[in-house]
């Protein structure tokens, strides 16, 4: 065979079981789900969720799987995306090994259970364990660098694969039908990061890779075949295509298989309490810690010095223009701004008259973001140093690190507070305690989909 790598993978996905996975890991999806419904939920009733559902309302007929607080029921696919896309509405969901995964790993499981009509929250849970460690292992064969240096965005790459497992397992494929599987969502993946930077484009972009995952499961479940070396193909294949097609390869299959089901990459999945990129998360802790110590008038800073290692110097350094609240919430001159004046970057720090307010134009004035050589290839795991030098001489220094994995976790409480905020506007008290009970013992639910049966049918204004 020319496909070991794809083959071993696609054994693992359909071999799976709840009881393989460990408790603490267990733990962290439970809170993993609450997260995503909660942002998805504040997500749904956001612009651009709202065209999007009205365009598929304006092209695709009714289906069985619910719009989540809506009225509305389309295919599995298209239910998937549009969850997706409202999960990933607000930058607040989660991040980790591969992206963004509760966006694709729980909208698609979801939409294939509520596709088949039922599905125990214990294998949810190893459905979504199942996207998380796919994808975790697909963004370590290829690595970010690679194919984010030639302008491919990694979520909308890695995001399929982990659709693709979560929805292949809650379909209980074979391990032969994964192996298809696997081939369309390679087939399918994409994302481009010129969308940052104006527009609706990057919102869709969970969505888009919920679809494309829960889409290629289908195909395999009903029998429609895709070459079997998605991985290992030297010309065309997703590593080959995705790295630049180098010589010697720029990416290691090995890095596909390697722990499989000892090394648990879910617990590396990062819950956001910042509404912005993960990369600018490091230098919002550094200025907390440093905030912790002492009272920083945005008046008396003289300067910020931030270093970045390339990619993320790429990714969240680039020069401050108000356009979009989107691109604002990916850039790190205006995210450090407001943190600095306002102290908190969530829901409010974004609106269309901050992003442009002369308040934080002037204080972006003062940040400077700089290349570390020492820095690249690091990520958030290992952060970057900030300075904040006053007008009085003083020089403030911290070096930040992103929270909220296992390694670095952020309360439970913390999660649940979040939970309780996002979701205000369209859930009343006690749908949502019904939800955070629901994902509190989610391994004994009997039928998953009650998760979507405490939503309403309607936004509550």
């Amino acid at each position: 065979m020319d496909n070991p790598y794809t083959r071993e993978l696609a054994e693992y996905i359909a071999g799976s079981r709840f009881e393989q996975v460990p408790q603490p890991i267990v733990e962290h999806v439970k809170l993993l789900v609450l997260d995503t419904i909660g942002v998805g939920v504040f997500g749904s009733a956001l612009p651009w969720s709202e065209r999007l559902r009205a365009t598929v309302q304006a092209t695709e007929t009714p289906g069985r799987v619910a719009v989540w607080c809506t009225p509305l029921a389309f295919s599995a696919p298209t239910a998937a995306m549009i969850n997706g896309t409202a999960v990933h509405a607000f930058e607040l969901d989660d991040v980790g090994p591969g992206g963004h995964n509760g966006s694709v790993t729980l909208t698609s499981a979801l939409a294939i259970a509520q596709h088949r009509g039922r599905m125990s929250g214990a294998d949810l849970i190893n459905a979504i364990v199942v996207g998380i460690e796919t994808a975790a292992r697909v963004n370590q064969c290829v690595g970010r660098v690679p194919h984010e240096g030639i302008g491919f965005h990694n979520p909308g790459l890695m995001g399929t694969f982990a659709a693709v497992a979560s929805a292949a397992r809650a379909l209980e494929l074979d391990a032969g039908g994964v192996v298809h599987a696997l081939g369309h969502a390679g087939q399918q993946a994409a994302s481009l990061m010129f969308t940052h930077h104006g527009g609706m484009g990057k919102r869709l972009l969970a969505g888009q890779a919920a679809r494309a995952g829960t889409f290629g499961a289908l195909l395999a479940a009903h029998g429609f075949t895709n070459a079997d070396n998605v991985f290992e193909a030297e010309y065309g294949g997703f590593c080959a295509a995705h790295t630049g097609n180098r010589n010697p390869p720029a990416y290691d299959l090995s890095r596909l298989t390697k722990d499989l089901g000892t090394h648990w990459h879910t617990g590396g999945v990062r819950f956001k309490l910042w509404a912005s990129r993960v990369p600018n998360h490091a230098t919002l802790e550094a200025i907390k810690e440093l905030r912790r110590a002492q009272p920083i008038p945005a008046d008396q800073i003289k300067e910020v010095r931030i270093r970045l290692g390339q990619g993320y110097l790429q990714n969240v350094g680039w020069a401050y223009t108000p356009t979009t609240i989107t691109s604002a919430q990916l850039n790190l001159f205006y995210v450090t701004a407001i943190m600095l004046l306002e102290n908190d970057v969530f829901v409010d720090q974004f609106t269309e008259e901050k992003i442009r307010d002369p308040k934080v134009l002037d204080l972006i004035k003062r940040i400077s973001i700089t290349r570390d050589p020492a820095l690249d290839g690091t990520g958030y795991t290992e952060g970057n140093p900030v300075e904040i030098e006053l007008r009085n001489g003083t020089v403030l220094r911290a070096w930040g690190k992103a929270r909220g994995g296992l390694e670095n976790p952020v309360p439970r409480e913390d999660v649940l507070e979040k939970f309780r905020k996002v979701s205000a506007r369209q859930l009343d008290r006690t749908a949502q305690e019904t939800i955070i009970a629901q994902c509190g013992k989610l391994e004994a639910l009997d039928d998953a989909t009650a998760l979507i049966a405490a939503l309403p049918r309607t936004p509550i204004n």
